[in-house]
């Protein structure tokens, strides 16, 4: 993999690169651009290197190292260190950005201040909340506190060029696994049969649905609100190939034996538990898109063994096709993601 942060072209180029990159979920937007007299830096993400030459040809763009591109994340950071200078706090460097809402991690006594200024980075923002408590309960949902702006809890988020709305308050919805959502939706292809496990509001099911029309989506989630909200996100996106099902997968994942092409389980606590449905529900050939928290020193090695016991104990091999640290989740713990081919026997 080459290792580019963004690519340099002519200003006079830079809005159909820009055009260009989104409409292929190449556009890095966690960055901002940077500009000079003659030239454009359009942050990218690490997919784009695969496209270098075609990118050079159409548009004389030049990948670079040399222009970093600086996160609002970043500013957050130097503004958090104004405010609470050497006293400590329990404050995290950055912040998620959910369209017109804005979360924090801070001590009551800084909030306000940290809030006003992620509204001055942020002009779109019209509510902003801090973390009350960890994810919890079945629905993986988490307690707010208001902080500043508007009293709003339905949020508009957009991403990969589709529209989520969700109330952060009933529902889970992560903006750190865009990056993954865009990938996947491009890797899979046309006339596939998917089911997306835990889906929540829709955000993997729709991605793929909306690049793959011709697909069928069956996105599988427990919460109702998380599923009305689904609903409601089909109409936003116009896609009518995804089909939102209220239940759980292991009561679900019968009704649709043998059915999928490609499945996808972002379910990091709890994956495991499921993959005697992701088994019922495959085809003789299926991907399987599998997030899980490991070890920080050994992400995959453990992982691939279990996996590998798992299908073999049931007469079915699988091919690792990628592998992936997806974040960091503690000083000692990852999520990743093993993107594996099963194949099963005959009889299956």
């Amino acid at each position: 993999m080459i290792l580019i942060d963004a690519l340099k072209v002519k200003k006079e180029y830079g809005e159909k690169l820009k055009r260009y990159l989104a409409r292929r979920n190449l556009l890095n937007k966690e960055y901002t651009l940077l500009s000079d007299n003659s030239f454009i830096y359009l942050p990218v993400t690490e997919a784009t290197a695969g496209d270098l030459e075609e990118l050079k040809k159409r548009f004389g763009a030049i990948p670079t190292r040399k222009h970093l591109q600086r996160r609002r994340t970043e500013q957050y950071g130097k503004i958090v260190s104004s405010i609470i200078g050497n006293r400590s706090g329990n404050i995290t460097k950055r912040y998620d950005l959910l369209g017109n809402i804005a979360i924090i991690e801070a001590d009551k006594q800084y909030a306000r201040k940290i809030a006003t200024a992620i509204m001055r980075l942020n002009k779109n923002v019209e509510s902003v909340y801090r973390k009350a408590g960890a994810v919890s309960g079945r629905y993986r949902t988490r307690e707010y506190k208001y902080v500043a702006g508007k009293r709003i809890y339905v949020a508009t988020y957009k991403e990969n060029g589709c529209i989520f709305k969700f109330d952060i308050r009933k529902v889970f919805f992560s903006p750190r696994l865009g990056y993954e959502r865009g990938r996947i939706a491009a890797q899979a292809g046309d006339r596939e049969n998917v089911i997306v496990m835990f889906a929540g509001v829709g955000p993997f099911a729709i991605e793929i649905a909306k690049k793959h029309r011709t697909s069928r989506v069956v996105a599988i989630e427990l919460n109702r609100q998380a599923v009305r909200y689904m609903k409601e996100n089909t109409i936003l996106n116009k896609v009518e190939n995804v089909v939102p099902v209220a239940g759980d997968v292991k009561k679900v994942a019968a009704k649709y034996a043998g059915y999928a092409d490609r499945i996808v389980m972002p379910l990091p606590k709890s994956s495991e538990k499921f993959l005697e449905e992701a088994f019922k529900v495959a085809k003789r050939q299926a991907i399987v898109h599998y997030y899980s928290f490991t070890d920080a020193n050994d992400p995959f090695k453990s992982l691939e063994e279990k996996l590998g016991a798992f299908f073999k104990a049931r007469k079915a091999k699988i091919s690792i096709l990628n592998e992936r640290i997806v974040r960091p989740y503690s000083a000692r713990t990852v999520e990743v993601v093993i993107d594996f081919r099963i194949e099963k026997s005959e009889g299956f």
